[in-house]
């Protein structure tokens, strides 16, 4: 028989096999009808004997092979060929025969099932006779003849399905025991022993059903039943009331699905099902215990996990759920004290309020309130710990809160007239205001608060709350009332009879002169302020005066000439003194111009000047006025060029032109500066900041100049390595290859620690060669870069890995190609030894690629890998022929190469396959697609869906 018929024979079994189960029969979700919750009565208990799982693993009846493929493949010719095989009386082609013509009856009964009528009424004659009692009769028969066939394991777990899929589950389990005792290492036993847990949960038995799932879990976790029998095994402990044991099992599986979830994985319906059903069923267990106090104990023996809001919220929304609103409330309760500022605390509280007023308990409202302020307000260490969005979503419930109760212990002081109950609403008005920088509400709650401090005696504070009511926002409807209410607050103060003048009438004198410049319109205005600064005159306050006397000058109200030659007498003399250095530089300017000094008073107002000059220049500075703040410091440099005040003035106008970004004008500062002052202190800082302008500028040669200065003049030897490393970066950016090889040269030389950034400096060299078209160089740092990595093991990582694993590949390609050229010619005996040396040289090298673990990398050796054994496959078969051979010697000539060239063909064939399948771990890269190309060409009967099978003549085994 040739290899394409062998060929178009396999994937017969495959087809059958497909998927480590029935059929490769997909696990799949559906919500059990009869877990759904009725109506509670309020206070029934959830009792384990009635609740059920919702989620439940049955198969998905698909087909992975369509009608098409299977009319075909022309199902009767097959059948007729086994069929005649088992009366050849050969009894391992007998064997083998009834082991086919089993597994084409189970996969043409499969194939109707969930198609209609008409579709049936379209398949072949052996597919409308194939039935699942038809495949049974042949594994039987089959198991009765051979009772040590090799494969009987595979044979009963198929016999098995075929009684699952004829509806004979008593059947189908008496053979899954038989396999779970009997076969344990068999390929199937997995799955059978999920099976036959399943079968006896759905009996009750849970004790059995129990033990066959912790069979499926003792395998590992790398099975696809490991998941779905921990969460039976769970739910036949919880129906044994064995809630601990359920609550590990579930526990496991719950932080299982959620990193799954997590972990980017696609979310599907079985997944979310599971979340959903393994959260609920925790809490059914902890409420057969004893509720919130049991999650509290589970999570002090085990440990706590992040998870923990999700449990307790689960057990809470189940008590609501039967109106059992004090035991959610509890459950609430219990999480928020055990977890005071996780994330979710704040939203527990809320729902706990919530449930008090939906159960009717409004005597626990307001303290629950006033507790949710304490634990998430201003002052409390959930506040402190977190910001932003969460803080902003905190606000509105603490908004509505502190109002509720501000304003109940307020109408209580009212109604009382007790000073301490006012000053109990003012607690609570101060909370808000504390809480919320909100202008929209602050006049109207400081106002209150005020109030409430007034009326409890509290006048000090009254007054500056009405102050600042008044004057924070002078255009609120509270601020004329409030500014003139602080005042008769201030009056009514009684002072001791130690207290100064100064303490006495400070407070009046400052709550005045914000009166008469907020409100100077006001009847009270100019009264108000000329007393407020003969006030300030008294305690020698000269600053006060001056600033009394400027307002007085300017209300609406003209005031006497005796007022304002007195106002305009004590703003000339305080000026300097008081350090108002835009108006002194203007007096003093006018004093050096039109007044005869010493030349001592000359030089000391130069000197105050340009410090007044200096002094605004530092106030522009702060105020982010950059464009004034150089223009001042310039100013300074030019008035006094010697002076001390205005070498700090040229740098610090330098520096000011560098935060600012105005480039060019700050590097001729700093230029300049370094030129005129080489000893100044200041200078030692300028090549730093040049570098960073020159950066900016995308200057990258003298940003790598001024690097390497500040490298070599660096002390500290990871400065100076830094300093290096950045010194060719900037080379390599300026495209100046041939500074930017010899900085990474010298700094992987010099700097073979830390390994990860000298391997990319490696790197680094390997791309500049190649830019440079140094293929041997270029080879050179790859061999390097394979050379650290294996000498590193410990600290490499993903990129040091890709790196290796590129730089092996390509140094593996010349091996390639040099195996590939040589030709077999005779003696050919010669010649293939010669071309096996070579290819095995090549076939290490690509083998060695794989350690790395690179997918890129690893496809593509493992393409190359098999295409080396196709081209020697390819080259046997179109060697040269010895001359002088009859045409029958010649055709028995190609038969002996062709015995020759179809094992590397197979090799070839094998590797390509390893490739195909990497598609199931989604990665279809080039050398994926090319090896599933060469699939399509070596095996079209499989990988060619688009070429018909070719009908069978006859089987031979």
């Amino acid at each position: 028989m040739n290899s394409r018929l062998i060929q178009s024979i396999k994937p017969l079994k495959t087809a059958s096999m497909t998927g480590r189960g029935f059929l490769a029969l997909s696990l799949v979700v559906i919500l059990s009808s009869c877990a759904s919750l009725k109506s509670i009565i309020p206070f029934d208990e959830l009792k384990p004997e009635d609740q059920e799982p919702r989620v439940s693993f049955v198969d998905q009846k698909t087909v992975e092979v369509e009608t098409s493929t299977i009319e075909s493949i022309d199902p009767e010719i097959v059948i007729a060929s086994y069929e005649r095989l088992l009366t050849r009386g050969n009894p391992e082609i007998r064997k083998e025969a009834l082991h086919r013509l089993a597994d084409l009856t189970m996969r043409l009964a499969e194939t109707k099932i969930g198609v209609s009528d008409e579709q049936q009424a379209s398949f072949s004659k052996a597919v409308n006779e194939a039935s699942f009692g038809k495949a049974i009769a042949l594994y039987q028969t089959l198991l009765t003849e051979f009772p040590e066939y090799k494969a009987g394991d595979e044979v009963k777990y198929q016999l098995a399905r075929a009684h699952s899929m004829n509806s004979d589950p008593e059947s189908s389990l008496a053979i899954l025991d038989q396999i779970a005792v009997r076969h344990d290492e068999s390929l199937s036993y997995i799955e059978s022993q999920f099976r036959r847990g399943e079968a006896y949960f759905a009996r009750r038995e849970y004790r059995v059903a129990q033990n066959a799932y912790a069979e499926v879990i003792s395998k590992g976790t790398n099975t696809e039943f490991y998941d779905k029998a921990l969460y039976k095994r769970g739910w036949s402990f919880f129906k044994q009331s064995l809630f601990l044991e359920a609550e590990q099992d579930f526990f496991k599986l719950y932080e299982r699905l959620l990193a799954q979830k997590a972990g980017g994985e696609t979310t599907n319906k079985l997944l979310e099902d599971l979340i959903l059903d393994t959260r609920r069923v925790i809490s059914l267990s902890f409420y057969n215990e004893e509720g919130a106090l049991s999650i509290q104990k589970y999570f002090e023996t085990f440990g706590r996990q992040p998870f923990e809001d999700q449990i307790y919220l689960a057990l809470a929304e189940l008590y609501i759920e039967q109106e059992r609103f004090q035991d959610a409330a509890d459950t609430f309760k219990g999480f928020i004290d055990r977890n005071p500022v996780n994330l979710a605390a704040p939203d527990f509280h809320t729902r706990m309020i919530d449930v008090y007023r939906k159960g009717g308990f409004p005597s626990l409202i307001l303290p629950a309130k006033e507790s949710f302020v304490v634990n998430y307000g201003r002052n409390s260490a959930f506040w402190q710990k977190y910001s932003g969005k969460v803080i902003d979503d905190l606000k509105k419930p603490l908004r509505l809160h502190l109002n509720d109760i501000s304003k109940f212990y307020h109408a209580k002081a009212q109604k009382s007239k007790k000073s301490a109950d006012y000053l109990v609403a003012a607690k609570w008005y101060r909370e808000i205001l504390a809480t919320f920088d909100d202008p929209s509400i602050d006049s109207e709650y400081r106002y209150a608060l005020a109030e409430a401090l007034f009326d409890g005696g509290a006048l000090g504070d009254a007054a500056k709350e009405f102050e600042h009511v008044a004057y924070k926002n002078p255009m609120s409807k509270y601020a004329r009332d409030a500014g003139y209410k602080a005042l008769l607050s201030y009056q009514g103060l009684e002072y001791p009879a130690s207290a100064t003048q100064l303490e006495k009438l400070l407070p009046s004198i400052q709550s005045g002169l914000k009166f008469s410049e907020t409100f100077p319109s006001d009847a009270k205005a100019p009264e108000i302020l000329s007393r407020v600064a003969e006030q300030q005159l008294t305690i020698n306050n000269v600053q006060g005066a001056i600033d009394a006397s400027n307002q007085l000058l300017v209300l609406p109200a003209v005031p006497t000439k005796k007022q304002a030659d007195r106002a305009r007498i004590i703003i000339a003399n305080g000026l300097f003194d008081l350090k108002r250095y835009a108006e002194a530089e203007v007096a003093i300017t006018d004093l050096l111009k039109n007044v005869n000094l010493t030349s001592q008073q000359r030089k000391d107002f130069r000197q105050r000047r340009v410090e007044s000059v200096y002094k605004l220049a530092e106030k522009a500075k702060t105020e982010n006025n950059n464009e004034l703040a150089v223009s001042l410091f310039l100013k300074v440099k030019a008035l006094e060029p010697n002076s001390t005040v205005a070498v700090n003035a040229h740098f610090d106008a330098a520096v000011i032109l560098l935060q600012t970004e105005k480039w060019s004008d700050a590097a001729n500062l700093f230029e300049s500066f370094r030129r005129s002052h080489p000893k100044n202190p200041l200078t030692k800082t300028i090549p730093e900041r040049l570098a960073l302008i020159y950066e900016k500028q995308e200057n990258w040669n003298k940003a790598a100049a001024e690097y390497q200065n500040l490298s070599d003049a660096q002390a500290d030897p990871e400065l100076k390595r830094e300093g290096i490393w950045r010194v060719a970066e900037l080379y390599e950016k300026a495209g100046n290859k041939t500074q930017a090889i010899a900085s990474y040269k010298n700094y992987v030389w010099t700097y073979p620690a830390p390994y990860l950034l000298s391997q990319e400096g490696r790197y680094k060299l390997v791309n500049l060669y190649i830019e440079q078209e140094d293929v041997t160089k270029a080879n050179f740092w790859r061999q390097k870069i394979i050379q650290f990595y294996d000498t590193n093991k410990t600290e490499n990582n993903a990129r040091t890995a890709y790196m290796a694993a590129e730089s092996k590949f390509i140094l593996s390609e010349p091996l390639y190609y040099q195996f590939k050229r040589i030709k077999l010619k005779l003696p050919l005996a010669s010649s293939l030894k010669k071309k096996r040396a070579a290819m095995k040289k090549a076939l290490d090298a690509f083998n060695a690629v794989a350690k790395y673990e690179v997918a890129k990398y690893t496809t593509a050796s493992t393409h190359k890998v098999g295409e080396i054994y196709q081209i020697l496959s390819d080259d046997l078969m179109n060697s040269q022929r010895p001359k002088g051979l009859s045409e029958d010697e010649l055709e028995e000539y190609g038969f002996l190469l062709e015995d020759q060239a179809l094992p590397f063909e197979d090799k070839a064939i094998s590797f390509y396959e390893i490739n195909a399948q990497r598609t199931a771990d989604n990665i279809y890269d080039d050398s994926v697609r090319s090896s599933i190309d060469s699939l399509r060409r070596l095996k079209p009967a499989q990988y060619d869906k688009s070429e018909m099978l070719e009908a069978f003549d006859e089987v031979v085994f």
